[in-house]
């Protein structure tokens, strides 16, 4: 009895002698695409594709994946190839006869040259003498080079039996379809996957080594990669893997195309992150379903990370922005997108723009704050003030200790509720203010001394570059006080009362950080219910501090705590709803706002008379003149606006503190 045929020489086998089958099937499906049914042509077409499908037949089942019993089967099947070989050679002959275009020609000689090979197949020994199993013999012919439009075969410029071009599209075009790479050891099987691919519209390159097809993956941008398993050195699992194994081509989907179509393999290819696993030869309409839909989910794959990157950018430039480094057009690219991430980038861009033009405008406006603040200081003198205070209330002495704590320095002013005191915290080493409350008013009154105690717990809350920080709430010698941040400087109202009106950029400079400052209180919860000159404090920088958030509660909880009529404020700056002793809310602040700004304008509160009575009476009945009519270098939109804040209605004046900050932010 001859020897046995293992499953592994099988395979072997199967492969060898479906290549040939696979490049008649191949080229005859080509000319079949071009020939005019009814035709010769076309008949003889079909003959040779009937008798390469019935040769695949005989192989498949004369070749298990079990393997064969003997040689003697095996010379068995290649005398019944005998069989479709002659079909295919009759048909190829009759093909050839008359006047025939160059391409055609060599397209049916190609067919006949594989119809030969499919009886001279090397037996199991021959093959493992050439080269490991699992292995093609190496290939002289293989090319190295790239399917270009040059290579004859894959131009599409060779003429078919009808005199009809292969059909192809520009090199754009086919670029737009998509970038194939073809990996084989066999040139006949790169040439006629390469016809194939020019003729469905892509741009087909190739490799002959499993090498080669790195270094072009590396080097190029590839939407598939077709690729052979069995090749000499590097086969096709181990470019899998690397393919598969790098960030850079992961995404690239590849397709397996082999002749060897044994299930382990197919199992190990895709578990390995292959798209799909064709075997040779291959039907037309499921190749092209396989890779229109392998290259359709590379691109909808580089949308998404090409959306990803975008994003980023995005996301990029808005930390720019907070870095204040963020360049107008930064996001031309993206800008031009028709999609919500378009429109994302189109509004943030047209913000960033608005943002820096608004900073500069405030840097502009701060600078000649700043310089109306250095002449004032400069100018400022209040002689005496430490001593005549102390000498109306019995104020704390320079260098008395409160609490075992604080040492004080000096008197800064007096407020409604007490005296404001510059000092040194002992423990912490750090200058600090402290507010105490009369004696008087918090002696036998548990209403107010709960009203002060809730300031303390709303103050705490507020964190803002222009709010004066409180640190904490403390009683000594039946005195209660509240420390705070020392802000050296001067008030707007010792601003006014050195300067004068003051200038439209230095208001506006007033106007934007007053603003911001009852923005994050109102937020809170908080209203301030005492907006005026003296409770805003300028440093050096023209950096505006609010101050004395001595009568703030939740807006919320206005009535548990005031008593029912009580007016709690400075009438001339007190809005109507206010001094009639109405609800109140946030809009009370922007209305007390609105007359610092008219004063800083005009040099003068928008109302005055002699008695309060009198002062409400003009609040709510009166309208005063437009700064803009008194001054006349007060532009028109600022004029408007603080006239909006003086609205007698709450609702006439804007809608919150924010939507403030923008308006005035527009102004300059």
């Amino acid at each position: 009895m001859s020897e046995a045929i293992g499953p592994e020489a099988a395979s072997e086998l199967r492969h060898e002698l479906r290549t040939p089958i696979n490049h008649i099937v191949g080229y005859a499906e080509m000319l079949r695409e071009d020939a005019a049914d009814g035709s010769g042509d076309a008949a003889q077409l079909d003959r040779i594709l009937v008798a390469a499908r019935d040769g695949l037949t005989r192989i498949n089942v004369a070749l298990p994946a079990t393997g064969l019993a003997s040689q003697g089967a095996l010379a068995t099947l290649l005398a019944e190839l005998r069989t479709p070989q002659g079909e295919i050679e009759a048909a190829a002959k009759a093909l050839l006869t008359g006047e025939r275009a160059p391409q055609f020609r060599t397209d049916v000689e190609r067919i006949v040259q594989a119809a030969r090979r499919l009886t001279a197949v090397p037996t199991p020994s021959t093959m493992h003498a050439a080269g490991k199993p699992g292995t093609k013999a190496p290939n002289a012919s293989a090319r190295a080079a790239p399917v270009s439009a040059a290579v004859s075969g894959a131009t599409g410029t060779g003429a078919t039996g009808t005199g009809a071009p292969d059909r192809v599209t520009s090199a754009t075009a086919a670029a737009r379809a998509g970038r194939i790479l073809i990996v084989d050891d066999v040139e006949e099987n790169r040439t006629v996957l390469a016809r194939r691919l020019t003729r469905e519209g892509y741009e087909a390159h190739s490799a002959s080594s499993g090498e080669e097809a790195l270094r072009l993956i590396g080097a190029g941008a590839f939407d598939l990669v077709l690729l052979d398993v069995l090749m000499p050195g590097m086969d096709g699992f181990a470019v899998l893997e690397r393919i598969k194994g790098d960030e850079a081509t992961r995404s690239i989907p590849v397709v397996m195309i082999s002749a060897l179509d044994d299930l382990s393999s197919v199992v190990r290819c895709i578990e390995h992150g292959a798209e799909d696993y064709l075997a040779k030869p291959f039907d037309p309409v499921l190749l092209r379903a396989r890779i229109g839909a392998s290259v359709e989910k590379k691109r909808f794959h580089d949308r998404e990370a090409d959306y990803l990157r975008q994003v980023t950018e995005v996301i990029d430039a808005a930390a720019a922005v907070e870095r204040g480094t963020y360049s107008p057009g930064a996001l031309a690219a993206i800008t031009g997108r028709d999609d919500e991430l378009g429109r994302l980038a189109r509004v943030f861009d047209a913000m960033a723009v608005g943002v820096r033009a608004r900073e500069a405008r405030l840097e502009q406006q701060l600078a000649e704050l700043r310089a109306d603040v250095n002449i004032a200081t400069s100018e400022f003198h209040a002689p005496g003030i430490a001593d005549a205070v102390a000498a109306a209330d019995g104020s704390f002495a320079r260098g008395h200790l409160l609490a075992g704590r604080y040492e004080i320095l000096d008197v800064i002013g007096r407020g409604g509720m007490g005296v404001v005191y510059h000092a040194r915290d002992r423990e912490l080493g750090e200058e600090i203010a402290i507010k105490t409350i009369r004696r008087e008013l918090l002696s036998g009154d548990e209403v107010l001394a709960d009203r002060f105690k809730s300031e303390i717990r709303l103050a705490r809350r507020i964190s803002h570059r222009n709010v004066v920080r409180t640190h904490d709430l403390g009683e000594a010698d039946g005195t209660a006080f509240v420390t705070m941040e020392f802000v050296r400087g001067l008030t707007v109202r010792e601003l006014l009362t050195t300067r004068g009106r003051l200038g439209t950029a230095s208001t506006l400079a007033i106007g934007r950080q007053f603003a911001a400052a009852l923005a994050v209180a109102h937020t809170a919860g908080v209203i301030h219910r005492d907006v005026k000159p003296e409770n805003a404090l300028l440093d050096a920088e023209g950096v505006l501090k609010v101050m004395d958030f001595g009568i703030a509660r939740l807006a919320q909880t206005s009535t548990s705590v005031t008593q029912a009529g009580m007016i709690v404020g400075t009438p001339a700056y007190m809005s109507p709803e206010q001094l009639i002793g109405e609800e109140i809310d946030p809009r009370s602040d922007l209305y007390a706002l609105g007359v610092v700004l008219y004063e800083c304008l005009t040099g003068h509160a928008p109302f005055s008379a002699p008695s309060v009575v009198a002062l409400i009476g003009k609040v709510l009945a009166t309208e005063p003149a437009p700064p803009s009519d008194q001054v006349p270098d007060v532009p028109p939109a600022f004029s408007a606006l603080v006239m909006q804040l003086l609205a007698k209605a709450p609702d006439a004046r804007p809608a919150n503190a924010t939507v403030l900050v923008e308006q005035l932010a527009e102004l300059g």
